[in-house]
């Protein structure tokens, strides 16, 4: 993996978190390994991976060597999951393409794509248990204990959103909460990880856990202004525009837009075809939807930011501020 060598820069940790999930998946044969690997292979923005990194304590020095190299187990286990929660993601959206990239679904065929999910999970927790040699057991506990609830947390996110397709009479509180479990669990849970195994205290864990939540929310927010935009939007969301109309995800700037154009409910109740995409979209804008749903991103980055602000002597507060900034300045 790491070896001996320390990692200084986040560039150099994300390679070596890459390799070690190339690595994790190079000991295996089979269909559904060789499917499994094709998704790792995509790159990605490896948000996790970052904030992992990002809540290494102060006392924890730049380069250190053994946390680098159970940061780096725990950032691989983080990446893996998300992978795998795509892979599940995008069976359930029937979807044929990811970052640009078919499917293991439209290629393989669903059963492959289950069973390439769940080999993904269980990587993640094999090689997170493996920082117990290099930070102890007690901590390396911990941080799987984080991993396993954040896990439960998705599962739940999934069923959630399966139970809020077409149904634009969902409350922001109930979207809100689909965005906590879906994506917050999972940022909160990197950078609790990250701290754990860094020797935090407890409540300073618990702090970037809320930190976590809320960037994760504003992350999520942020993209679903994005999918509600023009042609323009699809060169950052890597996709075209209109994903969540084609899926029956409600989202918030839908359920915004919802209060200056009632009849914009019934339309969302009902399956969309691909030639009525665009002209909902301009519905959604024209009412205001963006920009209401920007407004929510932006007050739960700032949110964020204030919580981790009396950890300045503790942990770099700069770089967590500029994770909550990027969260949401792909709106812009």
């Amino acid at each position: 993996m790491t070896g001996g060598t320390a990692i200084a820069t986040p560039a150099a940790f994300l390679a070596a978190v890459d390799q070690h999930m190339v690595e994790l998946l190079a000991d295996r044969d089979g269909v559904v390994v060789e499917a499994a690997r094709r998704p790792i292979a995509a790159g990605g923005k490896r948000l996790r991976p970052l904030l992992v990194l990002a809540a290494r304590p102060r006392a924890v020095a730049a380069g250190d060597a053994p946390f680098d190299r159970a940061a780096v187990r725990a950032a691989a286990a983080l990446e893996l999951i998300h992978t795998a929660s795509l892979v599940h993601d995008d069976l359930l959206d029937d979807a044929s393409l990811r970052r640009g990239e078919p499917t293991i679904g439209a290629l393989d065929g669903r059963s492959v794509a289950v069973a390439a999910g769940d080999f993904l999970f269980s990587r993640a927790f094999a090689t997170l248990v493996e920082t117990r040699r290099v930070v102890g057991d007690d901590r390396a506990l911990a941080a799987t204990r984080v991993l396993a609830r954040s896990s439960k947390l998705l599962a739940e996110g999934e069923a959630l959103q399966a139970r809020q397709t077409r149904q634009p009479a969902i409350t922001v509180e109930d979207y809100l909460e689909r965005c906590r479990l879906k994506t917050g669990a999972l940022f909160a849970a990197a950078l609790q990880c990250g701290a754990i195994l860094g020797g935090a205290r407890d409540d300073d864990v618990q702090v970037l856990g809320r930190f976590g939540h809320l960037v994760g929310v504003a992350f999520q927010v942020a993209d679903d202004v994005l999918d509600s935009g023009d042609a323009s939007a699809e060169v950052v969301l890597g996709k075209r525009p209109g994903a969540d109309l084609r899926d029956g995800t409600i989202t918030l700037p839908m359920l915004a837009a919802i209060d200056d154009d009632a009849h914009l409910a019934t339309a969302l109740a009902t399956p969309v075809a691909d030639a009525e995409v665009d002209g909902l979209l301009a519905r959604i804008r024209d009412a205001g939807g963006i920009d209401a749903a920007r407004r929510t991103a932006l007050r739960l980055a700032e949110e964020a930011v204030a919580l981790v602000e009396p950890l300045a002597d503790r942990f770099d507060v700069v770089q967590l501020r500029a994770i909550a900034a990027r969260s949401v300045d792909r709106m812009h």
